[in-house]
């Protein structure tokens, strides 16, 4: 039998490490890409009932029976329920009562055909529970019931003592989603088999001219790269592109171990850049990373929503809060920029406590806002004043610089009369609060930078 030689045996070899490579990188790819497309949706999916879980009037809910169909508190939830219905790709979303420990039954349902009979039962999850226990979450794995297979997330209605009233429930079909992922997986593998085809021929092309082989594959990979960021686009992965690089002509008329040496650099970095991309994914989050609370993102969203509902809620009632932290250029400059973010995180767990089960949000450095259903939010300002008096009392950080921890505070009740959107609100809320500022600094040294 006549002996390979060695640029055969070497192209071989190369072969057979494409075609592990390829399975195995198309592999990865496929999971990463299935979790990022998954994450997406669960983030969108939970965003969507909380934010109509918030809108929701927990105490109206908690009140509701079959026998109040069409009745004023009724239409409103189910007001509020057909605007998502109508107005998001949503196929279902739905309130859900519980009536023992583990057993939950449908409220409203706003579906025109074969809606959730008022009462009967709903499949029971995990996530379904913790939603009832306060925590909203999303279905790790599909459930089946009579309209099909599905995920979905849930959201609890809070009513005024800050107890579950119900559940909001919105559903997307597992059979949509393994759809998607099969389509995923399908442009995947024509990609990676058309880019191990290349491969191959390449490879084959070039057994006779043992050293120019790794100086073509690795022109190929470049290629290879722009077009892993081609992939990536298509489904909706963040633009960031750090971490990739182009091998140079001068890299590669150097010699055969460097040329290895470049190959395998390159491998590694495609590897980082899809970690990197989860990160970017992850990120996209709706949280401020340094308080808890919602962010600026979350109220530039709700906000949106709530300027819809002034154009057809003519019963809409409700009122802006808004908060900024007084003296805290005096403690970022005496004591340091950590005592001033212990500062904001303790502003917003005392704000947090005083006002949780409405929707309060971070929207600057210093500044909070509280977008709450009803009208006079005075009761809770003066508690929240008297929490921080007290804090700043037994706060020795602060006292012994001789610094009063405090805060400002304006708000504003919406008069449907006057106030065109939601902006007309908050100025006037925002305004009350400088008032407030004003007042403040009017006995105690003033060092900021920027206008009262």
């Amino acid at each position: 039998m006549k002996k390979l030689d060695r640029a055969t045996r070497y192209t071989i070899i190369i072969c057979i490490g494409l075609v592990i490579f390829n399975v195995i990188f198309g592999y990865v790819l496929s999971t990463v890409a299935a979790k990022a497309m998954r994450t997406q949706i669960n983030e969108r999916m939970l965003d969507i009932s909380n934010t109509a879980a918030a809108m929701l009037n927990g105490d109206e809910l908690a009140r509701i029976t079959a026998d109040d169909y069409g009745s004023p508190e009724y239409e409103n939830v189910m007001k509020t329920l057909t605007y998502f219905q109508d107005n998001i790709e949503l196929e279902y979303i739905y309130c859900i009562i519980q009536v023992s420990e583990k057993e939950f039954v449908f409220g409203v349902d706003p579906t025109i055909e074969d809606p959730g009979e008022f009462g009967s039962p709903i499949v029971y999850t995990d996530a379904l529970y913790a939603a009832s226990k306060g925590k909203a979450g999303v279905d790790e794995k599909p459930y089946a019931d009579e309209w099909g297979t599905f995920y979905s997330s849930y959201s609890p209605v809070f009513d005024s003592n800050g107890d579950v009233a119900g559940i909001v429930a919105a559903d997307f079909s597992a059979d949509w989603y393994q759809n998607k992922i099969k389509q995923l997986r399908h442009i995947i593998m024509i990609f990676i088999s058309a880019a191990l085809i290349v491969s191959i021929f390449l490879a084959i092309a070039i057994a006779g001219q043992y050293s120019k082989f790794f100086v073509t594959l690795i022109r190929k990979m470049n290629d290879l790269s722009s077009g892993i960021q081609t992939l990536m686009d298509e489904v909706e992965v963040a633009d960031d592109s750090d971490g990739y690089f182009n091998v140079s002509e001068a890299d590669i008329d150097k010699d055969m171990h460097d040329a290895i040496k470049l190959l395998e650099e390159k491998i590694v970095i495609m590897q980082m850049r899809l970690t990197k991309q989860i990160e970017i994914i992850r990120s996209h989050a709706y949280i401020d990373g340094l308080t808890g609370l919602n962010n600026r993102t979350s109220y530039m969203e709700y906000l949106q929503i709530l300027e819809e509902k002034m154009r057809y809620d003519q019963n809409l009632v409700f009122s802006v809060v808004v908060f900024d932290i007084n003296q805290l250029k005096m403690i970022n400059d005496d004591l340091g920029h950590d005592q001033g973010d212990r500062l904001i995180i303790e502003t917003a767990n005392e704000i947090r406590e005083v006002f949780g089960g409405n929707r309060i949000y971070r929207i600057g450095g210093d500044e909070f806002v509280a977008i709450l259903d009803n009208q006079d939010p005075s009761d809770l300002i003066a508690k929240l004043r008297i929490i921080i008096d007290k804090k700043n009392k037994i706060m020795p950080v602060f006292k012994d610089a001789g610094i009063d921890m405090s805060i400002s505070v304006g708000f504003a009740a919406y008069d449907p009369e006057t106030d065109k959107t939601y902006t007309d609100v908050f100025h006037r809320a925002d305004n009350a609060m400088y008032a407030d500022k004003r007042a403040f600094y009017q006995t105690h040294e003033d060092r900021r930078r920027s206008r009262i």
